[in-house]
């Protein structure tokens, strides 16, 4: 989101080249623009703006007095709603304003009084006058209802917020300003995102930037701030000191205390690496992460992180770390996304073949094992420096993820690989033909790699039951692009060319997935399991194509006919199997 000054300088920029008539012009089109509903607030606005240079304004003083008067009534204006019984049933259990929004506009007309203070240059009034608010939105009733600003507009209430503390940064010593800014922060950390990365308070760059006067002795500020909180006891602090830093020290900054903190600070190496890589800096990005190697353990989840950010500059995968760089982030967060980076990182055949084996293996182990082979030493040597302070709320980037799809990317890594035998050797001893849209089953990534290693063809050209199971293989999250599927699925069919299956391993594979679809089925619609059934019917339609595309269609027509002959009375279920084979009802 833009600070009010970056809005101001844009708006300004845009406006200066246009002469009188051009802005006229523009104003009417603006006007035009004006939904038919907001026209009447659109004129009031104008009007007023029209006036506002011509009225007369009234003494500072006597603006305070009538000021101080309006700030008493609204106390207790609040406090009588608060000590009010609602009558029962007038509000949602969700409307965190409850009675108190009726006063809710003229709460928000006393902050843009507080505004005009501070723009007039009366940061004192305006102190005080944000103070008096920030005491009254704490006033709660019985219900759990309170004058919450960020309920009304969150956007707004956070640009009050940080002329509050811009109004305190100005009205106090300078020596002062550390202490006194962060602890009238603590106090309005009402707007912005809840998660244990965010600080829900403002930042430094929007203090900064709430105005477009620049603040006095900021630097000086900055400085003071960063040599004065290198421990931060708190995520206000911990956010503040990173930005701090980033303003003051730069790089440089950020990377001394990076490796002075180890893992204890970890967003430090992420801000270490994301700032080179914005700099266009990339032998930056890849020293800060060659020093983190000492500090993080295989398959936390800032591997993933670091990796992320190598992304945003298209030239990453031309650096000599890059399939490192992939392959730590494959381990970190097992997806395809990674796998595809790993494939277009090492050039040389032979070094992508003993890559994708090396990340295969480590993940058969997290499978088999039920988390990363790492986790429990990580865990135990981390213990101590993620017992306190704001860093623990990291944990997630220092240590290795407890749950994670190990086995079906442990599975596609092999047939990535050309290895389709170590891949078996993941399957489990009992079929599990339920759960596949878990997404941690090996049977199911199995499943949707074989078509393109038994025909030997691209799954676009199989059919669409094939193409749809392997998109689902590949694209594991709801946001992710399937952008990579094809490039993989034809990464894997240039592995099977080049160790192809024998033909009695093909048709004992084909017969693996006629059963394995025989049983899903069974399990499925003997269970009534009916949102299940079109993906039981995908299963078969998959059987069916591939062996269409082997040359082998009197195999698959047979399954199909057993199916339909196993339920006969389950429509749902045979209407599901027509939608899947194209076949009309």
């Amino acid at each position: 989101m833009l600070t009010h000054d970056e809005f101001e300088q844009a708006i300004k920029a845009l406006l200066a080249p246009l002469s009188a008539e051009q802005l006229r012009a523009l104003l009417q089109r603006c006007a035009e623009e004006t939904h038919p509903l907001q026209r009447q607030a659109f004129i009031e606005r104008l009007r007023h703006h029209c006036l506002e240079g011509h009225e007369p304004s009234s003494s500072t003083a006597g603006n305070r007095c009538t000021l101080s008067a309006r700030l008493a009534e609204m106390q207790a204006q609040l406090e009588a709603i608060a000590q009010a019984e609602p009558e029962w049933g007038a509000f949602d259990e969700e409307d965190g304003c409850g009675p108190f929004a009726p006063v809710m506009p003229d709460l928000f007309d006393l902050l843009d009084e507080a505004a005009t203070c501070l723009s007039q240059a009366d940061p004192q009034t305006a102190r005080e006058t944000y103070a008096a608010i920030w005491a009254m939105v704490e006033i709660e009733n019985d219900y759990g209802h309170s004058p919450s600003l960020e309920e009304v507009d969150e956007a707004i209430a956070r640009e009050h917020a940080a002329r509050y503390l811009r109004a305190v940064y100005l009205t106090t010593a300078a020596e002062q300003r550390v202490d006194a800014l962060l602890e009238a922060a603590s106090r309005v950390c009402l707007a912005g995102s809840v998660s244990p990365v965010v600080v829900r308070c403002c930042t430094l760059r929007e203090i900064a930037g709430v105005a477009s006067t620049p603040l006095p002795g900021w630097e000086a500020f900055l400085g003071r701030l960063a040599s004065e909180r290198q421990t931060p006891r708190s995520l206000l602090e911990y956010q503040w000191l990173r930005e701090a830093l980033a303003s003051h020290q730069g790089l440089e900054g950020i990377a001394t205390l990076a490796k002075r903190a180890g893992s204890g600070m970890p967003r430090l190496w992420l801000d270490w690496v994301s700032g080179a890589i914005r700099q266009g800096d990339l032998s930056q990005a890849s020293a800060a992460w060659q020093a983190a190697q000492s500090h993080f353990a295989r398959g936390a989840g800032i591997w993933h992180e670091f990796a992320e950010c190598f992304q945003e500059d298209e030239r990453w995968l031309a650096l000599p770390q890059a399939a490192t760089i992939a392959f730590e982030a494959l381990l970190a967060k097992p997806c395809a996304q990674w796998l595809q980076a790993l494939q277009a990182a090492c050039l040389e055949n032979g070094a992508r073949q003993r890559r994708l084996r090396e990340a295969a293996a480590w993940l058969a182990t997290a499978a088999q094992q039920g988390g990363p082979p790492s986790a429990q030493g990580a865990a135990a040597s981390l213990a101590g420096a993620l017992a306190d302070g704001p860093a623990r709320l990291d944990q997630w980037l220092v240590r290795p993820t407890s749950f994670a799809p190990w086995g079906p990317m442990a599975v596609l890594a092999w047939c990535l690989a050309g290895d389709l035998r170590q891949a078996e050797g993941l399957l489990p001893s009992r079929q599990d033909s339920l759960g596949w849209s878990l997404g941690d089953s090996p049977s199911w990534a199995l499943f949707a790699c074989l078509p393109t290693l038994l025909a030997e063809r691209p799954v676009a050209e199989i059919g669409p039951a094939a193409q749809a199971m392997w998109r689902q293989l590949i694209v594991t999250s709801p946001g992710e692009s399937g952008a990579i599927a094809e490039p993989l699925n034809q990464a894997m069919l240039m592995a099977c060319r080049q160790t192809p299956l024998q033909p009695d391993e093909k048709q004992a594979w084909l017969h693996w997935c006629a059963e394995t679809a025989t049983e899903r089925c069974h399990s499925i619609v003997s269970a009534q399991h009916r949102k299940a059934y079109a993906r039981a019917a995908t299963c078969v339609a998959l059987c069916r194509e591939t062996a269409q595309a082997m040359g082998q269609a009197a195999s698959g027509d047979d399954l199909v006919q057993r199916i339909r002959q196993r339920y006969p009375r389950h429509t749902a279920f045979q209407r599901a199997l027509d939608q899947a084979l194209g076949s009309d009802p």
